[in-house]
C-alpha cells in the first residue's frame, strides 16, 4: 500500500509571487492521497490559528500543500 508524508508552506501573498517559509514535513504517515490532504487542511488551520487573526490578516498569510509519496518497505 503507497504511504505519503506530507509537507506544508507557510507564505505570505503580500508581493506578486508569494514568499515562503521553509517547508514544514509533518511526522505523521499517511495511508492514503485523501487522508493525506484531509490532514494538510486540518494542520492548516493549526498552524493559522497559531500565528492569529491579526497576523494573518496584516501578511495575506496562507498555506500550501504537498503529499509526497514514500518509497516502499520491505
Amino acid at each position: 500500500m503507497t504511504k505519503f508524508t506530507l509537507i506544508i508552506w507557510v507564505c505570505s501573498f503580500l508581493t506578486a509571487g508569494p514568499t515562503c517559509l521553509p517547508p514544514i514535513k509533518v511526522e505523521k504517515v499517511y495511508n492514503s492521497w485523501y487522508e493525506c490532504s484531509r490532514g494538510a487542511h486540518k494542520e492548516s488551520v493549526l498552524i493559522l490559528s497559531k500565528l492569529g487573526y491579526k497576523y494573518v490578516n496584516e501578511n495575506q498569510i496562507a498555506t500550501k500543500y504537498g503529499c509526497q509519496e514514500l518509497p516502499p518497505t520491505i
